[in-house]
């Protein structure tokens, strides 16, 4: 028997509503609950929705899940695209395939990639957050361009210092802080320069093992000051 209502996993970019795709926006406004992180439910708090915070509240919102599905017109809020790192893991896990519905998002490494203007088929895609850093220096090793989610207890300083303490050799290294905000910040640096900063906020990095020639030359730059589609 076919399910009457879904519970859609969306994806609604990596930051401002510039980023998110029109039939997500359509899916949460039909929605009549809305489950997600404090910044995902800002971002929707006009349409005045029943909200269920997902962070620290894992288990009230699998038996949410469970006993309302079908029921109730549900949408779980992630960032970027569900395909990364996000809930839908764990979702596909408790609900079957035909309970469900993927609406994917423009994610954080597609907006970075994009900033730097280089493709990344090629590239390593790992998550930092809530994750053990054992092999991270392996990694990095044997991948020519890599994309790092980062942690707020593993900053951009101390993940530089790691690698150059475990033996990777010196290489192009692209944070990049609250991405397609106002206050956006790209920093083109390389890892033995970003050693010795501090005070990153939201960051992903891209590490290159072609280094930047500016960067080598001991000149880190900034590419941008705030998000380009919101300049001048």
């Amino acid at each position: 028997m076919e399910v009457k209502h879904k519970v859609f996993i969306v994806g609604i970019g990596s930051g401002t509503e510039d980023y998110l795709l029109p039939i997500a926006r359509r899916t949460i406004e039909a929605s009549e609950c809305l489950i997600g992180g404090k910044r995902a439910l800002r971002l929707f708090q006009d349409l005045q929705k029943e909200e269920i915070l997902l962070e620290g509240n894992f288990d009230r919102v699998v038996s949410y899940l469970l006993s309302e599905k079908g029921k109730k017109k549900i949408a779980i809020l992630v960032s970027g695209d569900p395909g990364l790192y996000s809930f839908l893991g764990k979702v596909s896990r408790i609900l079957k395939k035909d309970e469900y519905v993927v609406i994917p998002g423009i994610s954080a490494v597609q907006i970075a990639f994009a900033r730097i203007g280089e493709a990344w088929e090629d590239a390593t895609i790992l998550s930092l957050h809530g994750r053990r850093t054992d092999d991270l220096a392996a990694r990095v090793k044997e991948s020519s361009k890599i994309f790092l989610f980062t942690d707020p207890n593993f900053p951009p300083g101390k993940i530089a210092s790691h690698l150059l303490g475990s033996g990777v050799e010196n290489r192009r290294a692209v944070v990049m802080e609250n991405l397609t905000y106002p206050d956006e910040k790209v920093l083109d640096t390389d890892l033995d320069h970003l050693s010795k900063m501090e005070g990153f906020g939201l960051c992903v990095i891209i590490i290159k093992k072609e280094m930047n020639t500016s960067a080598a030359e001991g000149d880190s730059k900034s590419l941008f000051s705030q998000s380009p589609e919101k300049s001048p």
